[in-house]
């Protein structure tokens, strides 16, 4: 009777044991790796299509005043505050940026990816710049397809829980396009107004501009191009990015270029050339290569000490070492939806044109919003840890009360019979 008496509490005091061992403590949640929406290229072709539908969004007209005015709509609508940034210049008396904020862990490192909603058209060569009544543009690729790209990147991050790293930025430029030979000044206005007037001292910046995309990899080159010389299988996606070998063109301009400039720079092509990597994208058709023309709102970024990078398709009158592929509609009246499709072979393949560059840019979101989980998982595991201790030394105190406590009364109660 004592000895299965003292079985019982022997196996009463194992239960126990188990119970209170440091490692039954709750463990942190396991973060999964699917993000839970991810932007779609056929939506973000649908939304370019909506842009050309408000007309030639040239600066300081209803057409362009109308896009903004949607965008923004579209934009509070999926849950976001927006901030209209207005700005004057020389030539434009209502120009408007639309900017949202996701809010970060850190405040002063901030991740902007920008893109253009006016439009413009010219004259071609040889009177590049030439403006006259007729003209005018619906600007589909240039820049509908950055402007529907983003506001399609937005609806995916606003149906992700949690929150980033970084503090990211969406911004819908105003005034990017130079207003021809006649105006007195460039363009890349409205990206200028923000990186000099809504930047605070100290905060750093990536930037991420989307302008004129679609007519890329997967893409393939039509028969078109390649009777007129064109001796490539798939038209190229572009990311000309702050320099790691060749900083000429922007010293040209007067930039003081720091080793940590070049730093930031090595380390976003690598960081570009990663995600390519693990999209599975061919190197020979997405390209990482450093920046040495501007033309776009990255320059402003990249003049005033930031790190950026400027995805793009195929683009006109500038030509790429070894590509002679080069041809879009952009800045003329050809600059359509249908012309984009003919050109591409079919709404299909521009959709997956602007799949190509919404696969980079989510998966460096996505990845933002990873490493915050990380970091909060890493802490969680800290405090499971700092538990487990205190409770190792409060049950190693407990087991030595105890169990001089339980024999005892065993020899206690073993007594009586032993008489």
């Amino acid at each position: 009777m004592a000895q299965r008496s003292y079985h019982s509490v022997f196996l009463t005091l194992v239960l126990l044991l188990a119970f209170c061992l440091p490692g039954n403590l709750a463990s942190p949640e396991v973060l999964s790796d699917e993000p839970p929406a991810w932007p779609e290229g056929g939506a973000a072709y649908d939304n370019m299509v909506s842009m050309t539908e408000f007309g030639y969004r040239k600066i300081d007209t209803t057409a362009n005043e109308n896009a903004r005015n949607w965008i923004a709509s579209e934009l509070e609508g999926m849950g976001y505050e927006v901030e209209r940034q207005s700005f004057t210049t020389d030539v434009c008396t209502n120009c408007q940026n639309i900017v949202v904020t996701i809010n970060g862990t850190l405040e002063d490192d901030w991740r902007v990816v920008g893109a253009h909603h006016d439009a413009i058209c010219y004259s071609p060569p040889p009177l590049i710049g030439v403006t006259y009544a007729t003209c005018t543009s619906s600007g589909a690729y240039d820049d509908g397809t950055g402007s529907g790209s983003l506001l399609e990147l937005a609806r995916t991050i606003s149906e992700w829980n949690g929150t980033p790293l970084h503090t990211w930025k969406l911004a819908w430029w105003d005034y990017e396009e130079w207003q021809g030979s006649g105006s007195p000044e460039g363009g890349g206005k409205g990206s200028l107004h923000f990186v000099e007037q809504h930047i605070p001292d100290g905060v750093n910046v990536t930037y991420i501009n989307l302008d004129m995309f679609g007519l890329n990899w997967p893409v393939p080159t039509p028969l078109a191009s390649q009777l007129a010389g064109c001796d490539e299988d798939f038209w190229t996606l572009y990311m000309f990015t702050s320099p790691v070998d060749d900083w000429s063109y922007y010293e040209d301009n007067g930039l003081d270029v720091t080793d940590q400039m070049r730093s930031n720079a090595e380390w976003f092509q690598a960081h570009l050339k990663e995600i390519n990597t693990n999209l599975s994208h061919p190197e020979e058709w997405v390209r990482v290569i450093d920046d040495t023309k501007g033309n776009s709102d990255h320059y402003n970024f990249i003049m005033n000490n930031h790190t950026a990078t400027w995805l793009r398709g195929q683009h006109q009158y500038i030509l790429e070492e070894g590509d002679a592929c080069e041809q879009t509609p952009k800045h003329a009246q050809t600059d359509t939806v249908a012309t984009m499709n003919t050109m591409a072979g079919g709404q299909a393949n521009v959709e997956q044109g602007l799949q190509t560059g919404l696969d980079i840019v989510a998966t460096m979101v996505w990845w933002d919003w990873q490493s915050e989980d990380t970091l909060q998982s890493q802490e969680q595991n800290l405090v499971v840890q700092d538990a487990g201790q205190v409770s190792t030394w409060v049950m190693t105190l407990f087991w030595l009360t105890l169990i001089p406590a339980v024999l005892f009364l065993l020899k206690s109660s073993k007594k009586p019979h032993d008489k």
